[in-house]
C-alpha cells in the first residue's frame, strides 16, 4: 500500500502526538534509512546477502535510541549515517571533558546528559574521562618551559578540599611567567599546606628542573621564607607587591582616614613620575610616617619595623613599565577566574581535583588572552636574559 507524501505526513503527524512519538518516529525512519540502504549495496551483489542485525544506542532527543544495524554476510557494508554517530559520540565525550573542567562533577554530567540525550553516558563512563582529564591536565603542568622569563608573577589561592575525613582550607600558589616575546603563561600551580623557605626552593628547583634558568624579576607577596629562596635559587630582584601592602596599611586606621592613608602612600610611589626614584622615596616614607604615628600609636610601630625597601624595587625600572612590576595583579584577575570554576563544586575531594581544574582555567587563559604581548617591556632591557 503506496501513501502520498500529504498522507505520510498527516500518519506521521498523529504518531508524533502520541507520548514519545518523535523519539519512535526517529527509530523507525533511521532503521528504514539503513534497511534501504543495505538493500541498494546488495543488489548487485550475488555473492553476497543480509546476515539479521546488530543492536546499537545512540543519541536521541530526551531518550536514548535502540537501533538495529543491518548486517551483510561478508561483512562489507556499513550505513553511511553510522558516521554520524561517531561524531555524535566524539562531541560527547568533548562536552564531557568541557563540562568537568568548568566544576561540575560526573554525577552532575551524567544528569545533563541523561536530561538531553537519554541516559547515554553511565556515571563510570564519564568518571573514565575525568581521569583522563586529570592527566592531560598534569601533562599540560609539567610541560618544558623556556630558558629565561622577564618576569614571574607570585600568588595564592585559597581553597576547601578535603584530606582524609576532614576539609580545610589550603594555599595553591600560581607562578604566572612573562615570556621574551612578551607574552604570558602560567608556569606552575603547587599546592604546600604549610608556608617555608623550603617548601619555596622545592617549588624552583621544580621550574628550574622543567627548563627555566634565569629570571629578570620575581613580584610577590610578603611570603614566608620566599625572599632567601629567590636570592638562594635565581639571585634576581624581588618586588614585593604594594597593593597587598596598602591593604595592610589601611587596616590600621579609621574609615574616615583611609582615603586620606591611600593618597599620601600613593605619593610615596609615585609610580607614572619619571624623575621619583628610591631615594626621593625614601624620603617620603618618613615623611608618611611622621604624619601618621601622630595620630595612631600601633600604625606608627607597624611602619618602624616596615622594611621599604623591597617595596621600592619597581622605581630601578622604566616608568612605562613600573605598574605591570609593583603589584601581583595579574593573578589575581586569574584567580577570580579559577574562583568561579572552583566554586562550582564547592569543597574539593582531593588535591588532585584542585590542582586539574585551576590548571583548567590557567591552560585556558595562556591559550586565549595572554597569548596578546604586553608590549611596554620591551621598552626595560635590564630584564632580558643577556643581563642576568
Amino acid at each position: 500500500m503506496m501513501f502520498t507524501k500529504k498522507q505520510t505526513e498527516e500518519v506521521l503527524s498523529k504518531f508524533i502526538s502520541r507520548e514519545n512519538g518523535l523519539h519512535d518516529v526517529m527509530e523507525m525512519v533511521l532503521n528504514a534509512m539503513m534497511y534501504s540502504e543495505r538493500e541498494a549495496f546488495l543488489s548487485g551483489a550475488k555473492s553476497n546477502k543480509g546476515n539479521g542485525y546488530r543492536p546499537l544506542s545512540a543519541l536521541g532527543h530526551g531518550h536514548q535510541l535502540e537501533l538495529q544495524v543491518p548486517r551483510d554476510r561478508l561483512s562489507q557494508f556499513t550505513p553511511k549515517i553510522l558516521a554520524i554517530f561517531r561524531e555524535q559520540e566524539s562531541y560527547l565525550k568533548e562536552v564531557s571533558f568541557k563540562l568537568y573542567s568548568k566544576g561540575l562533577t560526573t554525577r552532575d554530567i551524567s544528569s545533563v546528559m541523561d536530561t538531553i540525550y537519554g541516559g547515554h553516558y553511565c556515571k563510570s563512563k564519564i568518571s573514565d574521562i575525568s581521569t583522563s582529564f586529570y592527566d592531560q591536565m598534569q601533562a599540560w603542568r609539567n610541560r618544558e618551559l623556556d630558558s629565561h622569563y622577564l618576569a614571574l608573577y607570585i600568588d595564592g589561592l585559597h581553597v576547601k578540599l578535603k584530606r582524609g575525613n576532614k576539609y580545610e582550607t589550603e594555599c595553591f600558589y600560581i607562578i604566572l611567567g612573562l615570556r621574551e616575546d612578551f607574552k604570558r603563561e602560567v608556569i606552575s600551580i603547587v599546592n604546600f599546606p604549610v608556608e617555608s623557605a623550603n617548601s619555596w626552593e622545592i617549588i624552583f628547583d621544580q621550574i628550574k628542573a622543567r627548563g627555566i634558568e634565569t629570571v629578570g624579576i620575581i613580584i610577590s607577596d610578603a611570603l614566608s621564607g620566599i625572599d632567601k629562596s629567590i636570592a638562594k635559587k635565581f639571585s634576581c630582584p624581588h618586588q614585593k607587591c604594594i597593593l597587598h601592602l596598602q591593604r595592610n596599611l589601611l587596616s590600621y586606621v579609621r574609615m574616615s582616614d583611609k582615603k586620606e592613608v591611600a593618597n599620601d602612600f600613593r605619593e610615596v610611589l609615585s609610580a607614572a613620575d619619571p624623575h621619583h626614584n628610591k631615594a626621593i622615596a625614601v624620603s617620603k616614607f618618613k615623611e608618611f610616617k611622621e604624619k601618621w604615628r601622630k595620630k595612631y600609636r600601633s600604625f606608627g610601630q607597624y611602619l618602624d619595623n616596615l622594611d621599604i625597601y623591597p617595596y621600592l624595587t619597581f622605581l630601578d625600572y622604566d616608568v612605562r613599565i613600573r605598574r605591570m612590576l609593583y603589584t601581583t595583579n595579574w593573578i589575581e584577575r586569574f584567580n577570580k577566574s579559577a574562583r568561579r570554576t572552583l566554586k562550582i563544586r564547592g569543597a574539593l575531594p582531593s588535591e588532585e581535583a584542585v590542582l586539574s581544574l585551576i590548571t583548567s582555567v590557567a591552560k585556558e587563559q595562556t591559550e586565549g588572552h595572554y597569548s596578546y604581548p604586553i608590549y611596554n617591556f620591551r621598552y626595560e632591557e635590564k630584564l632580558l636574559a643577556n643581563k642576568y
